[in-house]
């Protein structure tokens, strides 16, 4: 548990964006480790952590995709040989895994895409600060300079 001097502990997925616009303190941990961690007003972003994550969420949801496309092509398959009753009741449990199956798919892409944004947002960021600490440096030689 991290002690958050800016508010709660956040138990949920939380978007860069959110973080920026709300005061989050922010603990994620992936299966590459811990990713995101943020008390007070410090936040630190493991950016390969957070690469290889959406990497592997990524690959997940591949092949949560090839084995449903395989699930569904044998049942498809299967359909044929059902007649009457069994055919309707086999078509309307069907529609509905596919159904169920879509929105799975959906959510696991909507995921991994969330989290390539974030590490190029969070990438972004980090450049940003970089060119905004050179550019104070100068003027800090330059002030160092004339005292």
């Amino acid at each position: 548990m991290v002690d958050c001097a800016s508010g709660p502990v956040v138990e949920r997925s939380v978007t860069c964006a959110e973080y920026i616009q709300g005061c989050y303190c922010i603990v994620s941990i992936s299966s590459c480790g811990v990713m995101a961690m943020a008390a007070g007003e410090k936040f630190q972003i493991d950016l390969e952590a957070l690469v290889g994550s959406a990497a592997h969420v990524n690959g997940q949801g591949e092949d949560l995709a090839s084995a449903h496309l395989s699930s569904d092509n044998r049942i498809a398959a299967a359909q044929s040989g059902w007649v009457g009753s069994s055919a309707a009741a086999l078509s309307t449990r069907t529609a509905t895994w596919l159904e169920t199956s879509r929105r799975l798919l959906t959510r696991v892409g909507e995921h991994a895409l969330n989290m390539n944004n974030d590490g190029i947002e969070f990438s972004a960021m980090e450049r940003d600060n970089v060119e905004k600490l050179r550019a104070v440096q100068p003027a800090a030689n330059r002030a160092a300079r004339s005292v």
